[in-house]
């Protein structure tokens, strides 16, 4: 199956184009960000992959903005090793899935795997690249299904460290349509 899908920042200029491929085997994840997150607007590329159920695997980012370009390349390995740029990282060894801060499509990753039961949360470590700096941490996130339905089409989203909720609507194939106030789905 492929996919393209549109994003459209609500609360500053900006736009997200998502190109996604899911097999029986892999899912691939190429995106394209557009935002001024600071007094100039910013270019973010991203290319993600994860294995059939969802499992992050890796990613590559680059940030252009402000006359540079920087890159990340993060991999969590099989064993459950994490690196940054080929680096260890041993923080971020709780970690299951990643969030990349200008995106949200990596909402996806736990809506997908966590198989919830109505009402039911669940908390989860993930590697969080803040951007423009594409700095990496281990940070909680909680996600509980808000609906009976099958599939489900809402989920509470819930930063443990800020304590900041979003109620994210999705469609059947858990991508975000709506997250209140910060992103909306403009086409696909």
């Amino acid at each position: 199956m492929r996919r393209d899908i549109v994003w459209e920042w609500l609360d500053r200029p900006g736009l997200e184009h998502l190109a996604l491929e899911v097999g029986p085997d892999a899912v691939r994840a190429s995106g394209l960000v557009v935002v001024q997150l600071g007094p100039e607007p910013l270019r973010v590329a991203y290319d993600v992959a994860l294995d059939g159920t969802w499992r992050f695997e890796r990613a590559r980012l680059i940030v252009e903005g402000r006359g540079t370009s920087t890159a990340l390349a993060i991999e969590h390995a099989a064993d459950g090793r994490w690196t940054v740029d080929g680096r260890e990282r041993p923080d971020l060894a709780d970690c299951v899935d990643i969030d990349i801060m200008a995106s949200p499509f990596t909402n996806s990753l736990p809506i997908h795997r966590l198989d919830l039961e109505p009402g039911q949360p669940r908390t989860l470590q993930v590697a969080y690249v803040r951007l423009p700096e594409l700095s990496v941490e281990a940070m909680a996130q909680a996600y509980t299904r808000l609906d009976p339905g099958d599939p489900p089409t809402a989920f509470r989203y819930l930063s443990c460290a800020s304590g900041f909720t979003a109620d994210l609507a999705v469609d059947g194939d858990g991508l975000v349509v709506d997250y209140p106030g910060i992103w909306r789905r403009r086409a696909g």
